[in-house]
């Protein structure tokens, strides 16, 4: 139940703490006086929009703080503990907008998100604006209602979760589906390159190997020739190089003694000697390993030819390159063989999740018709106490697609509420055939529907503070005392915040809180809570406009009553 409220700097309110008791507590005052402020700062500290509010001081934060004592329930009970709050006698749950606009929630003093005082909302408080008559018109919200009467609202969340897997998983598998057609002709020409650069296998830096043995072998008879000639001049003719090298050296021999000069070139000749030797070796050895091949120098080309044209045509550098080429295509190509792995994987997994989603439904589907006609004789028998004598009601299931389209099309016979539509059916007058509500009931009748649908909830639910916000719209006489006399007995069960016009539902609140507006250098508004004769004074103002004798022995029968 709701303690206490604590505002501050909200609209026309400087500054209000407000207590609050168990049963039925009413809020009164002249139209325009500012009721609904109670209700807008509860709905504002649960995360409601803060568009275009008004603080009282535009130079100051709003502070808005409500205080409850949670109930046992284990639904609350599971969410406190799983977002760590504290769940002993008083839960405080605030908000503070500052001059900027930027919302701060807090538990207990602990700083939370917005999400968090959402999620907690639907736990806490039951709310119940006239607007809720055009939501009671919606196929929607009459499922709902009778998933809370069928106490299938968990089985309808884990259905829920359910279908949204599969939806997601649709998307994926269409996506999927998707790319691959659009990689379908970039494929080919992966497949292409990669069985290419596969028939040609290339070896590492193969083309600067090939290069240099083509280079070498083209030019062996020049080199053959070459060191030939070297050899003959340098050793083999009559006269050669190395005898008149020789020769020169014999003579330095002789003097070398004599200066260090000529000892140095001496040395020096013996060093080109020896020289001249080493190169007559190296060049034997080259000519020893080289003969004049030419289908090994046709080999080499076309190989060149072969590498050339993979390197112009992939625009690579060098064969590593390529190499690294074939490896990515060859990724792409796997990749692409894991994805067609992927899709029918997906396809299998959407036919087993369909099915299980269809059971989930079809479980869903039965309990709801179960419900169904007990939450019509119930709701029935609340409406004609609630002044609606002949009220007949009825509520039909009919799926939303007919069965066969489910496997051709399962979202379009599945939404994320399961596979019913559901209208309740309604006449107030005897003789008069049953039709959707939107069609037959007035706005006073939808009223009294309403609230006959939270007092055949609130039996089954447990406690929440319900916040009834001016719901006796087209409601007078007679009907106002069973309306009045409805409420109270919700009260007993479930703390109740009622905004009202009729005097009627006042007289039966056990706290009577008195909205008043005062207009001085600055309008404010204050909220107090009426002593017995307080309370009779207001009952008669509400009565009459006036405090007449005849308005105030009203108020008093009323409140004996």
């Amino acid at each position: 139940m709701l303690s206490e409220i604590y505002i501050k700097n909200y609209l026309l309110v400087p500054e209000l703490r407000l207590p609050f008791e168990r049963g039925l507590c009413v809020l009164t005052g002249e139209t325009g006086a500012g009721k609904s402020i109670i209700v807008g700062s509860i709905g504002l500290i649960f995360g409601e929009s803060a568009a275009g509010l008004e603080a009282y001081d535009k130079n100051k934060p709003i502070y808005l703080e409500a205080t409850f004592s949670p109930s046992p329930d284990k639904e609350l009970q599971s969410y406190l503990q799983q977002i760590n709050a504290e769940s002993n006698d008083e839960l405080i749950l605030a908000r503070e907008i500052s001059v900027s606009g930027k919302s701060s929630y807090y538990i207990g003093g602990r700083k939370v998100n917005a999400a968090v005082m959402k999620g907690l909302k639907t736990l806490l408080i039951d709310f119940h604006h006239q607007r809720d008559q055009q939501k009671l018109l919606s196929g929607a919200y009459q499922l709902e209602i009778l998933d809370r009467f069928a106490e299938t609202v968990q089985r309808r969340e884990d259905y829920t979760a359910a279908f949204r897997k599969l939806k997601k998983l649709q998307r994926d598998l269409d996506d999927m589906i998707q790319k691959q057609e659009r990689q379908k002709q970039q494929l080919e020409l992966y497949r292409y390159q990669y069985e290419e650069l596969e028939n040609a296998q290339l070896k590492s830096h193969e083309d600067a190997l090939l290069q240099q043995e083509y280079e070498l072998l083209s030019h062996s008879l020049e080199i053959l020739e070459l060191s030939q000639s070297l050899n003959q001049l340098s050793f083999e003719s009559e006269n050669s190089i190395f005898n008149q090298l020789s020769h020169f050296n014999t003579q330095l021999q002789r003097f070398k003694q004599l200066n260090p000069a000529l000892d140095n070139a001496a040395q020096a000749l013996l060093e080109a000697m020896e020289a001249l030797r080493s190169v007559s070796s190296h060049l034997a050895d080259v000519s020893d390993s080289l003969s004049y091949d030419p289908s090994r120098l046709a080999e080499l080309e076309q190989r060149l030819d072969l590498i050339n044209a993979l390197l112009h045509k992939h625009k690579a550098k060098s064969v590593d390159e390529l190499q690294q080429l074939f490896q990515q295509r060859a990724e792409e190509l796997n990749a692409a063989q894991d994805f067609d792995q992927q899709i029918q994987m997906l396809s299998k997994q959407m036919d087993t999740d369909l099915q299980e989603l269809l059971n989930k439904a079809d479980l869903l589907s039965s309990q709801r018709k179960k419900a169904a006609q007990k939450l019509a004789q119930e709701l029935q028998s609340s409406i004609r106490r609630l002044g609606i004598k002949e009220a007949r009601l009825q509520i039909e299931i009919d799926k939303i697609s007919p069965a066969e389209n489910i496997q051709s099309d399962p979202f379009s016979a599945l939404t994320e509420s399961g596979q019913d539509k559901v209208e309740i059916r309604f006449s107030a007058n005897p003789g008069s055939s049953l039709k959707a509500l939107s069609a037959v009931a007035s706005g006073g009748e939808i009223s009294r529907i309403l609230l006959g649908i939270k007092e055949v909830l609130v039996a089954r639910e447990a406690p929440r503070l319900l916040i009834l916000d001016e719901i006796d719209a087209g409601i007078g006489g007679k009907t106002a005392e069973m309306v009045a006399e409805c409420i109270a007995k919700i009260a007993l069960k479930h703390p109740v915040l009622c905004i009202t016009h009729l005097a009627q539902i006042a007289a039966q609140a056990d706290r009577h809180i008195a909205v008043e507006k005062h207009s001085d250098e600055k309008t404010t508004v204050t909220l107090r809570v009426l002593d017995r004769e307080e309370r009779i004074r207001e009952l008669a103002r509400m009565l009459s406009g006036k405090l007449t004798d005849a308005a105030l022995r009203h108020a008093q029968e009323l409140r004996k009553q």
